[in-house]
């Protein structure tokens, strides 16, 4: 059986491990949010507290006089000499419980530091720690991209209360046609965000972006039917990402990986998405039959 010491110590180790690397590793702070392994933490310890303060005490030892091998914990010896009998002291004992309250003091403050820096790095990530007027200006730019796949005038929003998307949900946009407006996940708009003024790309995410503002625009200009959605918005965020900063090369290898992709995805979640036979090169849902390259 494992001792629970030793348990506890890897859970420790563990969690303070899985937060320099959630500190280094982008997609790992992506999946998870930064203050779970703080709560695994904290729990080991207050079940450490809990059931040391609760648990039956053990049956206790006979005892025992102390003896010339007990010298170290405090009692002193007589010694027979030629005058008499002399009493020596025990040796100095080094005080004890500093070092020990030194590194809890270490480790508490490490933790607090780790918190503070996860903390300030899963914010900095966000869309809602951009200024007021960065996020405007997003949103101003990716409103005229879906206006030009929709094919009239509509209203983006990110959705910064999750009333439709993010929290709770694996919806990252929803449309309204009626109304002419969209909502798109925070994420979502961060990463467009950094596309449009930092010219950053980062691969899948940025494809996966892209596609959702061209199948919300899609929606907006009036087609219904998922699956034929999501063909339409793989072709239009081609242009998309052209416009928006992608070289034409980059920009179709994004989005072929992203057909690819749904092609072999297999989610009973997302069966209505299922690219219809006809979203191929020359297919009926091809856009530009005369471009051999698809999307």
């Amino acid at each position: 059986m494992v001792d629970r010491g030793t348990a506890q110590n890897v859970i420790r180790a563990a969690a303070v491990g899985f937060v320099v690397a959630w500190l280094f590793v982008e997609r790992l702070r992506e999946w998870v949010p930064f203050w779970l392994p703080f709560v695994v933490l904290l729990a080991a310890e207050v079940e450490f507290v809990l059931r040391g303060r609760f648990e039956a005490p053990t049956a206790r030892r006979g005892r025992v006089p102390p003896g010339p091998e007990d010298a170290d914990l405090g009692f002193g010896e007589l010694v027979e000499e030629e005058d008499g009998y002399r009493y020596l002291p025990p040796p100095v004992r080094p005080p004890r419980g500093r070092w020990r309250t030194a590194a809890w003091l270490a480790g508490a403050a490490a933790v607090v530091v780790m918190f503070v820096l996860a903390a300030r790095a899963d914010r900095a990530a966000t869309w809602a720690s951009l200024p007021a007027t960065e996020r405007a200006a997003t949103v101003s730019r990716v409103e005229s991209e879906a206006a030009i796949v929709a094919g009239r005038p509509v209203t983006i929003r990110c959705d910064e209360q999750y009333a439709f998307t993010g929290a709770g949900s694996d919806t990252l946009g929803v449309a309204f046609p009626g109304s002419g407006i969209a909502y798109l996940d925070q994420g979502v708009c961060r990463t467009l965000h950094d596309l449009v003024a930092d010219g950053e790309v980062d691969g899948e995410r940025t494809a996966e972006a892209l596609v959702v503002l061209a199948h919300e625009a899609v929606h907006l200009s009036g087609e219904r039917r998922e699956g034929v959605t999501e063909c339409l918005a793989l072709q239009a965020a081609v242009p998309v990402a052209a416009r928006l900063g992608i070289d034409d090369g980059t920009a179709r290898a994004l989005l072929a990986r992203a057909y690819d992709r749904r092609l072999a995805e297999r989610s009973a979640i997302r069966v209505a998405y299922a690219l219809p036979r006809a979203c191929r090169n020359g297919g009926s849902l091809d856009r530009r039959p005369d471009d051999p390259r698809f999307p």
